[in-house]
Parts: structure tokens; sequence; C-alpha cells
């Protein structure tokens, strides 16, 4: 619904947008099953192994670039280059990446190479050891934060500096990709048609060419009903618009995304890095802090404002991710009576400083 910047590149795209548009090429290393575990289905597999402090990662024999060029071992390093060099102004590196041995050494320009990146058969090879300073329970899932899931086309982009990366034409116009299609036309910001990659590893795909564009959310209802796309996104306020619609199938997608309340409870001290708390904080009571989430009607503004599309989640890990979701928790319902026992069993009613209200707020 907004015109897209164009950096086709997993390392330094930061805008959801570009990763609608790339995600007929830009394909992930690793496959997952259905709660997001790796699997060994993807064009590549990753092994853990939290005694050694290493995930081993074997690029499949078959997954080649959109030029024809096999994808490398070089090339999952180089996507690391790329996050870590302070020349591409990348807004993908984070403590999270740097947990890998050397990544910092080199994100601060006192090395030349990762230390943490092992190739046992050089960089044309297809194994990568990563060798982490700890280990996370996380790290066997896509997103974890701890290792990157893409690689970039050294033999493609070596010669361009990294301060050019993200401007030139090979990351603008033609980019490569290991996906299933290849970039075949872009329309600046507006537009973009992709056409099969032939050097695809799972084979032909089956569509002949896709167009993407962009369409301000306001005219989604009419271009549905006149069948102008085969596959549109229909923003929630849009739903009301759009529902009764014959001859059209809608798929519902609940996202991995969700909003929440957060208490101030400190602040950044920049110079030290870090959060630091404030226990005199006046929302650094546990207690009031729950008797204000059971004095928040979250159901109600749902239901009047997204028409029941959207719901509470009652705990920070959902659903999705199967056995990690606690289903015991039962999060925080509109309970006006149960927030006010919490502040009474807290001494708040004898210090007669904070009660409940029934719009949410003490």
């Amino acid at each position: 619904d907004t015109p897209f910047t164009g950096i086709f590149n997993d390392e330094l795209s930061t805008s959801a947008t570009d990763t609608r548009v790339m995600q007929y090429g830009a394909e992930s290393l690793f496959a997952t099953d259905d709660q997001y575990v790796f699997t060994d289905k993807g064009a590549a597999t990753i092994k853990i192994n939290q005694k050694a402090k290493t995930a081993t990662i074997n690029i499949k024999k078959n997954v080649k670039w959109s030029d024809g060029k096999p994808v490398t071992a070089k090339d999952y390093e180089y996507a690391y280059e790329i996050i870590a060099n302070k020349a591409t102004k990348s807004q993908r590196y984070t403590s999270s990446l740097a947990d890998l041995v050397g990544l910092e050494e080199y994100h601060e320009g006192k090395s030349n190479t990762i230390s943490g990146i092992e190739m046992p058969d050089g960089d044309n090879g297809r194994k990568v050891i990563l060798h982490f300073k700890t280990m996370k329970p996380g790290m066997n899932t896509s997103g974890n934060g701890y290792i990157w899931g893409t690689a970039a086309p050294y033999h493609y982009l070596k010669d361009v500096k990294f301060k050019d990366l993200m401007s030139s034409d090979k990351i603008r116009k033609k980019p490569l990709f290991f996906g299933a299609y290849k970039l075949q036309k872009v329309v600046r910001g507006q537009s973009v048609t992709w056409v099969p990659n032939e050097y695809y590893y799972k084979g032909k795909p089956k569509l002949s060419k896709i167009t993407a564009s962009v369409i301000n959310p306001n005219s989604v209802a009419q271009s549905i009903k006149s069948n102008k796309f085969d596959v549109i996104s229909v923003i929630n306020s849009q739903w009301q618009n759009v529902k009764g619609t014959k001859g059209v199938n809608f798929i519902a997608q609940v996202p991995l995304s969700y909003s929440y309340l957060g208490f101030k409870v400190g602040k950044w001290d920049a110079q030290r890095g870090e959060n630091v708390m404030n226990p005199k904080s006046k929302m650094n009571n546990k207690a009031l802090r729950q008797a204000i989430a059971y004095g928040m009607n979250v159901d109600q503004v749902y239901k009047r404002y997204t028409y029941g599309l959207s719901f509470r989640v009652p705990t920070l890990i959902p659903k999705q991710f199967g056995d990690y979701f606690d289903k015991n928790v039962k999060g925080y319902s509109y309970n006006i009576k149960k927030g006010n026992e919490i502040l009474d069993k807290a001494g708040f009613k004898k210090k007669g400083t904070y009660r409940v209200q029934p719009n949410g707020k003490p």
C-alpha cells in the first residue's frame, strides 16, 4: 500500500514493503515446519551443537543463483560482512548477531575477517561452521536473531564497495536471487515483474509471470469487485466493504506480530549501553501493573475497531509456536473486580492512592 524503496537485498532492506515485493525471489536458506523449527527441506541444512557451541550449515549442491552460479560458503559469509561492515549502513546488525565469535571485532574495524565463520572446504565449498560465544534455546527456530538465514552473491557484488552497495544497480535494478523467480522489470516504487528462475533447485515454478503492484488501501474494495488482481491483501478496516464479494476466496493470515502495553520503569543509559531500572519508578509495582491490565477492555476495542478480526494473545509466545506456547496462561482479561482486589491486597486501599476505574485508568 506504499511505494517500495527497491533495496532488493535482505541484509540491507528494512522495509516490510520491500520484503513483500522481494518474496518471489528472496528465499531463506533454511526451511521450517509449521512451528518454525528448522528442517532439512530448504536450500541448506543446519545442525546445532550446544556442547561445541556451533551451527553447521550445508548448502545443497543444486542451489544456484539466477545467473546459474552456485551458492557457496563465501556467499553466506558475505551476507554477514554486509550486515556488520559499518560502511554499508545496514540496520540489521544487532547484539544478538554479535554472539557470533569475531563479528563484533569485524564491525568495529579491529579485524578484516570474521573469525567465528569457518569454511572447511574453502570459499567455494558449501559447508560453513558458525562458532558462538553462548548458545540460546531458540537457535533451532527461524527468526531467532542469532543465526542469519540468507546468502548474498559474492561473485556478483564483490566489485561494489560496501559504501555503494545500497545504491548500486546490482541491488536496485538487477539483483540476483536463488529463489523460485528472478526479477525481470522494475517500475521504481510502483511495480515489479518476476519470471521463473530457470536454475531453481526445486524445479520449474508453476507461474509464467508475477507482477506485484502498489495500490492505495482505499481502492482495494473496488479492485476486488472488478477482478483487477488475482491476489490482493485486505487490511482489517476494509473488511466490511469486501466480505460479501462473490467469486472470491478469502484466506485469513494470522501474523507473528502483536501490540503490547509497556510500562516505564527506568531509562536508557547511552554511556553504559544498557537499560537502568529505577526502583522508585511509579510503575515499578507489580500489583499496579496487573490492575491496569485487568482494567483494559481490549476485547471490546477489537470488536469495535477491527470487526472482530484482531484478538488478544494471553502470553508473549503465541499459539503458532506449538509446544513453546503455554496453554495454561490465561492472560489479563477485562476484570475490574479482580484488579481492585489486587490493589487492596497490595495496600493501595489504605493509602487511598489508586483505584481502577471502568475506563481502565488508575
